[in-house]
């Protein structure tokens, strides 16, 4: 396990005041963490052993929150069970 701590990619997404990107299939900014995946994804190829994000949303008990897993995108945010894959994305719903 210590070759996970050799090389490490970071993604980041921050939403500024205004419109909501288009890439969100809702207009609602809290939702912007849900690009984390896709970035993760293109980041991929580089080696990776382990995926995860870690979101921010004010309204919430704890102000940040971590989803992490060994694995690859794919398996750590379920992409292929699409109601496994929404609830880790629901639960993790930030900025």
């Amino acid at each position: 396990m210590s070759e996970l701590f050799h090389e490490c990619g970071v993604a980041a997404v921050y939403h500024l005041n205004g419109a909501a990107s288009p890439l969100l299939s809702s207009d609602d900014p809290i939702q912007a963490s849900r690009l984390i995946p896709r970035m993760l994804l293109d980041m991929q190829n580089r080696g990776q052993l382990s995926a995860g994000m870690t979101t921010y949303q004010s309204g919430r008990g704890q102000l940040i929150d971590t989803h992490k897993e060994v694995g690859s995108v794919q398996e750590v945010f379920r992409m292929s069970h699409p109601g496994k894959h929404k609830s880790i994305l629901d639960e993790h719903d930030g900025l």
